[in-house]
């Protein structure tokens, strides 16, 4: 009885972690080149017990293996601001920010009052030479990076990539950066780069909210089976023990 107990709760805590990180999402549904979260769940390691491929006991297995962050490209909202940039395809903009270089793929930019091409957080949009400075009135971006500016090339914006599958994680303001710092990016291939454009989160709403209904449905199993279960056990303890 006890065992039934800590394994339905055991089947819960998998659960509300599912719901912090589906919330997250969906806080961040708006959050241009935000990249959801999932939660891992060792369902392999569940299937090697059943078939008595493990000696530990079932409830001593921790159930949540990782929680990881999905890569996948969001959809491209157009706003025909000349600053705002897409990436379509593999790779990160590479940003300067007060702790060191950081990674992003939110590509609204904007300029400072000295002209320095900067993101929403203010810190500097990278090419290879440095921060990118555009002093000039027309301002066209190639589909490789270039910038242009009155028709001269002032710049090339830098984009990178990681080895895959990507190591990475979330740091503040959106950015990321390697769980090895001592990792160094390579110059991106494979990607596109589109002007007026940003890329959307890739949160589908919908399928998060059936997500959370679905783990929320699923936490209520297991709490009505714990209440059961103690139900049964006071009964086994008070009633059965009774001297009549």
């Amino acid at each position: 009885m006890i065992k039934g107990i800590y394994t339905s709760g055991s089947g819960m805590l998998p659960r509300v972690l599912k719901q912090e990180v589906f919330a997250n999402n969906m806080a961040n549904a708006n959050t241009v080149g935000y990249k959801k979260d999932n939660v891992f769940l060792q369902q392999l390691e569940n299937a090697k017990q059943k078939a008595g491929l493990v000696t530990d006991l079932e409830w001593e297995i921790p159930m949540v293996d990782d929680v990881y962050i999905d890569f996948g490209q969001g959809q491209l909202s157009q706003t025909n601001q000349p600053l705002d940039i897409a990436l379509e395809g593999e790779g990160f903009f590479v940003v300067d920010t007060p702790d060191g270089e950081r990674y992003s793929r939110n590509g609204a930019f904007g300029l400072t009052a000295e002209g320095t091409l900067v993101d929403g957080n203010g810190n500097s949009v990278l090419s290879d030479a440095g921060p990118i400075t555009i002093a000039g009135d027309e301002i066209s971006i190639s589909n490789d990076g270039g910038v242009f500016v009155d028709g001269a090339e002032a710049a090339r914006i830098r984009v990178v990539d990681f080895e895959k599958p990507y190591d990475l994680r979330k740091v503040d303001d959106g950015y990321f950066m390697p769980e090895d710092e001592t990792i160094l990016p390579e110059a991106a291939t494979g990607f596109s780069v589109r002007q007026g454009y940003v890329e959307t989160s890739n949160v589908n709403i919908i399928q998060n909210m059936v997500d959370m209904l679905v783990s929320f449905r699923a936490y209520q199993s297991g709490q009505k089976a714990i209440q059961a279960q103690d139900e049964t056990l006071d009964k086994a303890v008070n009633d059965l023990g009774r001297v009549r």
